[in-house]
């Protein structure tokens, strides 16, 4: 089911943040960090390398994440103890195909940095754990296809790092609900073995196919022109580039289909990420928003990139993205920027030398 709304949000902010242009931007880029995730059910340790690796430990309850360990694109995971494991491998690097376990973290930050690039509303300065942070209170409209009446969800970032500190839902008939990241560590180094995980039986085994390699390397694998940008926002540099055989499921209710030939490339700059995607459109190309997902609300509008006809899409459960079709090819283009800044980069694409 796809539920579209315009964004006709009320600017919560109150004066006295960043606002216009690119603004914010961390003012130092976390290529690592340590913390500790606390939720009124759980307690739980975990720990990121911008690399690709990401780790957590229940210290209380099972978590958000219950035990995981990835590294490049490989990850194992396991609930209820040490009984039995899955195994993920070759998995997709970039949305709207792969998943990051940091996405469970930061709510509606990429919608916010969004709006406050775009200079429509302003961050409140505040502090949090000692730390200077935004806040920002995005209202959240009712919801009756997954029952939940209307509300407000209100997020800190840490001002340094744009890291999420703490998420707050309130909705009306339902007890507030949220997370806070306590950070311990930021650019320090990690306890040896933080991403490694220990001797399990594996229950389970999927792989995605997706190959992490060179930008030529991949494209001599497609049979049409992969493209990378020759713009991207300052201080994203690139940080995966790959190919696989298929495509992942995408769009509300899957939608979309498994489309051959995909290619995929992540910028990243500290916990920010622009993704884009290639694939062969077969013969429909898109049947949705690859982005969509069931009973989650969103803006769509038109917009026209080099030339070609695209759609932009975003709202505060959905990253910010502009998907379309150039010839024989299915394009997207996503990350935490306004819908000026997703048109420059696509309109940039240029073939990767093979």
């Amino acid at each position: 089911m796809r539920l579209l709304l315009g964004l006709a949000l009320v600017p919560a902010f109150v004066a006295g943040g960043a606002a216009g242009g690119e603004q914010p931007r961390p003012s130092v880029v976390p290529q690592s960090f340590s913390a500790v995730l606390r939720t009124a059910r759980a307690t739980e340790r975990i720990a990121w390398l911008a690399s690709g690796s990401f780790a957590a430990r229940p210290i209380r309850g099972e978590g958000i994440f219950g035990r995981v360990w990835e590294q490049r694109g490989s990850s194992v995971v396991t609930y209820g103890g040490p009984a039995g494991a899955s195994r993920f491998q070759r998995m997709y690097a970039a949305r709207p195909d792969g998943y990051r376990p940091l996405e469970s973290l930061r709510g509606a930050s990429d919608f916010v940095l969004t709006q406050a690039r775009a200079g429509r509303w302003i961050l409140t300065a505040d502090r949090l754990d000692g730390r200077a942070a935004w806040r920002a209170r995005v209202p959240l409209r009712a919801n009756d296809c997954a029952g939940l009446r209307s509300g407000s969800e209100t997020l800190w970032l840490d001002r340094r790092t744009l890291l999420p500190l703490r998420v707050v839902e309130r909705r009306a008939g339902r007890k507030p609900s949220g997370q806070r990241l306590v950070l311990e560590r930021v650019n320090g180094p990690l306890a040896p073995g933080t991403f490694r995980p220990p001797r399990l039986p594996i229950r389970y085994r999927s792989d995605a196919g997706f190959r992490r390699t060179t930008p030529a390397e991949a494209a001599r694998h497609l049979p049409y022109a992969a493209r990378l940008p020759a713009f991207v926002p300052e201080g994203f540099s690139l940080a995966v580039v790959g190919w696989a055989p298929r495509s992942g499921i995408t769009g509300a209710e899957g939608s979309n289909p498994r489309y051959r030939s995909l290619f995929a490339a992540v910028y990243g700059r500290g916990v920010e990420h622009i993704d884009l995607t290639q694939r062969l459109a077969g013969r429909s190309g898109w049947l949705g928003d690859p982005f969509g997902a069931e009973c989650v609300f969103q803006s769509e509008e038109r917009t026209r990139v080099a030339g070609v006809r695209a759609r932009y899409g975003a709202g505060p459960q959905t990253t910010p993205h502009l998907w379309w079709r150039r010839g024989n090819v299915l394009l997207t283009v996503s990350g935490p920027f306004p819908k000026r800044t997703l048109v420059r980069i696509a309109s940039s694409l240029r073939p990767v030398a093979r």
